[in-house]
């Protein structure tokens, strides 16, 4: 019997997927219009073409997927459960608010690991695969800075940067995720298959938005990409030049409005050039230290470090001057509640009551915004 998220409306989605020429807009649309992907492939021809607008090339790549009853579908989630790969759909409450609100979001994730798709603060670090002596010194220097601040690292598990960002944050207990560009069926580059084991062990693993026994090419890395940098709050980029993944991830992320920090390098240093030229051009916050990062984003460290009984107690008490609606929104943020439609689902405040208070804590300055509709405590 078929689980790990692998539901008939999911199976469709994957279905739409496979389907030559859909990709997630089209296939978003066409959910739209019949209401679900399994209602998509009950209808016919004449239906897709009319309700939504499909051309006869793509309709007949859906009457083919219909023809066969989604069977490719089936057997990759059978396949799938095998080798314990999870199936998200965009459908599921678990599938990540920050991917979902982007147009292009994919219909279906893949991941491997245990994976909490809303943790509170994500942070994907990429660069160059070559990178100095001096920059694998400040990725683990400044990882191991904010193993404190509850953050979950995201990165591609390439050469390079994103290898030494994979393995500092298993050293420092920190959960990461790795971002492939091809099935989860196997791991490329194969000299990281230890690393991405143990990412899986130690609260993190692995992530695609491909089916299982999808060979990598080099048209999936701007996919895998987007991923990455739709996933985080804040992105920083540790050496790059001026063309390559790391500025094409650095430019999604900018676009989907993510915060995103660049180490500024000397002005003659090739391997900085592309970072120099984000902070330049505005495309990037420029990041000098961890300070930078964690003020801009207004992270506090996490309240569960040896300090947070009096930590909590302080901030309680700076609460006393708040309302009702305002002392719990605070303690809602405190306790990790970021976004406004969570804490609508606590059932004790009305949406416009939550959104007046947040308003009013930040003219206070006790709540800084994040991406994402993410809100976070500053006491």
């Amino acid at each position: 019997m078929i689980s790990l998220g692998y539901s008939n409306e999911t199976i469709a989605m994957m279905e739409l997927g496979l389907c030559d020429g859909i990709g997630p807009v089209v296939g978003k649309h066409l959910i739209q219009q019949f209401g679900s992907a399994v209602a998509v492939f009950e209808a016919n021809k004449s239906d897709w073409q009319g309700m939504a607008g499909i051309n006869l090339k793509l309709a007949h790549q859906l009457q083919l997927s219909k023809d066969n009853r989604c069977k490719a579908a089936h057997e990759l989630a059978n396949n799938h459960v095998k080798l314990n790969i999870r199936g998200t759909s965009i459908e599921n409450t678990d599938y990540p608010f920050r991917l979902k609100e982007l147009a292009n979001a994919p219909l279906v994730l893949f991941s491997k690991g245990e994976i909490d798709w809303n943790s509170p603060r994500i942070l994907g670090i990429i660069g160059t695969r070559k990178p100095t002596p001096l920059g694998i010194a400040l990725t683990q220097s400044w990882i191991e800075q904010l193993a404190k601040y509850n953050i979950v690292i995201v990165s591609g598990l390439a050469y390079g940067i994103d290898i030494v960002a994979h393995q500092t944050a298993l050293d420092a207990q920190i959960p990461n995720w790795g971002v492939m560009a091809h099935g989860l069926d196997h791991v490329y580059p194969t000299q990281h298959r230890q690393i991405a084991q143990r990412m899986q062990d130690q609260h993190g693993g692995l992530i695609a938005d491909f089916p299982a026994y999808t060979k990598m090419h080099p048209d999936y890395f701007p996919k895998r990409n987007r991923i990455v940098a739709g996933l985080c709050d804040a992105l920083l980029v540790v050496e790059s030049g001026v063309k390559g993944g790391s500025m094409i991830t650095a430019s999604i992320a900018h676009g989907y409005n993510r915060d995103v920090f660049a180490i500024p390098g000397r002005p003659n240093d090739k391997g900085s050039e592309g970072c120099n030229f984000m902070i330049r051009h505005q495309m990037a916050h420029m990041a000098r230290c961890v300070d930078d990062i964690v003020e801009t984003m207004g992270w506090a460290p996490n309240p569960t470090n040896s300090a947070s009984g009096s930590q909590n107690g302080d901030q309680l008490r700076l609460f006393d001057n708040l309302n009702p609606i305002e002392k719990q929104v605070m303690q809602w943020l405190i306790q990790g509640i970021q976004n406004p439609d969570e804490m609508l689902q606590q059932n004790q405040w009305s949406a416009s009551n939550i959104a007046m208070a947040l308003l009013d804590l930040e003219l206070k300055g006790m709540v800084s915004t994040q991406a994402g509709n993410l809100y976070t405590a500053r006491c």
